[in-house]
């Protein structure tokens, strides 16, 4: 009897369920308690990050004393700043994060501190027999100084409609711009990284970093849109979304205008340089050609005192293909304009007896001007100082090969030009060809008030006394042959070159409002600083 009540109790399986959920609860318990710990370490972890973020911005504008106030207004218990060195960053993409922060340089900027906390464990004692875990956070922030300079386009004045001629041929579209509508265009500056902020807002990529934006084709109404959303409430913005809606399909892709270099991978202007350009600088560049095409242009306009006008114009950057604005390593910022070719016949009515008219071809090659942020100087004594590079080349008054105009790798030949001939076979020509030197950046100093008063400067070659036209009538030669011999103390000879002389101030409007008008000063640079900001910190790993 009792054996077989022994064998029953053995073969029993009713209450089975009930000591698996008895365990399973056990279990379960130890799980939460260990979620509850995991739980409050990530978040103290978290925490603790964001306090050695914000003491590393105090120490490296205030130094340790910052630092140190700062942890303990925070109000979390137990933070201790653990140490703080003084250094240099580079942000290099190159270099391994470990080694880009470099204790005790020289050049300075950066700290890096480290904090630590002691956080409980509730939980997790029972299972590790511990009452807690050590927390450290680590974080180096660099101070810069900046400035916000621009290569302005000189363009002081509007006449004969030539910059809307211009910038409508550019445009592919009659644009009708008001002499007010440019003088707003000039006298407003955008700030290159807020506009591409804006241009992500209005394209719907607002997770794209700066280099994938620039990388793509943007159509020029999106471009136009997005910089008038950045001045908005201006006159300029109104002039900016009016043309945003006239410009025909076409798009741009802004790396092969701006080379964002450091820059190009961050997503927010946060820690990047202020880079200013004035709205009719910028369109100009959003709207000029390619590299090498070329802009044939007849004008329309009435110019009193000459009877014909040929203009021919060529933009590109030259065989370096350099981006118009780049950003450097350093976080300088390098304005550039482009390389010009530019080619100018004019014919003029003549009094000389046997010659109807008289033709002037002249032709202009200018390389960039650049103007590279040299040096920023805090204090009350101290400025900005820009390395400015004028726009040099070379200037002829002579005959050139034409359809080498748009290969800026191909001289244009230029050669002796037949100004004028008459009925029994005299022939009047003429040859002058001048180089614009200056090929020496040249320091430009703003102070603090000049910075406030937003004081521009000219930069010049001081190669030209008059304007180029002038300089170069000045210089030239007139040779007068008969059946191919030439004529020596020809009476002809001083007759042409006083009607050059009288003509060349009507060339050099044209050729001034044109260079203006692209952004290119002949043999000169205007710039200008914007602002001054030192000691800005930012949070940089």
């Amino acid at each position: 009897m009792k054996f077989f009540r022994r064998n029953k109790l053995a073969t029993d399986r009713r209450g089975g369920a009930t000591v698996l959920l008895a365990g399973s609860l056990f279990m379960l318990a130890g799980a939460a308690t260990v979620a509850v710990d995991l739980g409050s370490v990530y978040l103290a972890r978290r925490q603790l990050q964001g306090i050695a973020d914000a003491a590393a911005l105090a120490a490296a504008q205030g130094g340790r004393s910052a630092a140190e106030q700062l942890v303990t207004q925070s109000g979390v218990n137990g933070v201790t700043l653990s140490t703080m060195e003084n250094g240099a960053y580079t942000a290099d993409s190159s270099v391994a994060v470990a080694d880009r922060f470099r204790v005790g340089d020289a050049s300075g900027g950066a700290t890096r501190v480290v904090v630590t906390r002691r956080t409980p464990l509730f939980f997790g004692r029972l299972l590790v027999g511990r009452d807690g875990v050590d927390l450290s956070a680590r974080a180096v922030a660099a101070r810069s100084d900046a400035a916000a300079f621009s290569l302005g386009t000189g363009l002081a004045s509007l006449s004969g409609g030539l910059p809307n001629m211009l910038l409508s041929s550019l445009a592919g579209t009659e644009l009708n711009l008001s002499v007010m509508d440019y003088n707003g265009l000039i006298s407003a500056n955008i700030d290159l990284l807020r506009f591409a902020d804006a241009l992500k807002v209005r394209t719907g990529r607002n997770d794209d970093s700066y280099a994938t934006l620039f990388d793509r084709q943007i159509p020029i109404s999106d471009l136009l849109g997005a910089m008038g959303d950045s001045i908005a409430g201006s006159q300029a913005a109104t002039t900016l979304l009016t043309l945003a809606s006239r410009i025909p399909g076409r798009s741009v892709r802004l790396s092969d205008i701006v080379d964002l270099g450091p820059a190009r991978n961050a997503t927010n202007a946060t820690g990047q340089p202020n880079i200013l350009l004035d709205a009719f600088s910028m369109l100009r560049m959003v709207l000029s050609p390619v590299s090498g095409t070329s802009v044939p242009m007849d004008l329309k306009v009435a110019i009193p005192g000459l009877t014909s006008t040929r203009l021919m114009i060529v933009t590109g950057e030259g065989q370096t293909r350099t981006p118009l604005v780049s950003i450097t390593s350093k976080k300088d910022v390098v304005l550039r304009t482009a390389q010009t070719r530019i080619y100018l016949e004019s014919t003029v009515a003549s009094v000389l007896a046997g010659i109807a008219t008289i033709r002037i071809p002249l032709y202009i090659e200018l390389a960039a001007a650049e103007a590279r942020l040299s040096d920023i100087q805090c204090g009350d004594n101290g400025g900005v100082t820009l390395a400015v590079t004028p726009s040099v080349g070379t200037a002829a008054l002579a005959d050139i090969d034409v359809n080498a105009l748009t290969n800026f790798s191909t001289p244009a030949n230029p050669r002796s030009a037949l100004l004028a001939q008459t009925l029994l076979g005299t022939k009047v020509s003429a040859y002058t060809n001048i180089s614009l030197g200056g090929t020496q950046a040249q320091n430009v100093f703003f102070s603090p008030s000049e910075i406030n008063a937003q004081q521009v400067k000219t930069v010049s070659t001081r190669d030209l006394t008059h304007g180029i036209a002038a300089s170069l009538t000045n210089q030239t030669q007139v040779q007068v042959s008969v059946l191919g011999i030439t004529i020596s103390n020809s009476p002809l000879s001083p007759l042409v070159g006083a009607v050059l002389g009288t003509t060349a101030p009507l060339l050099d409007g044209i050729l001034n409002s044109v260079t203006a008008t692209l952004g290119v000063r002949i043999g000169t640079a205007d710039v200008r600083v914007h602002q001054r900001r030192c000691g800005i910190a930012s949070v940089v790993a």
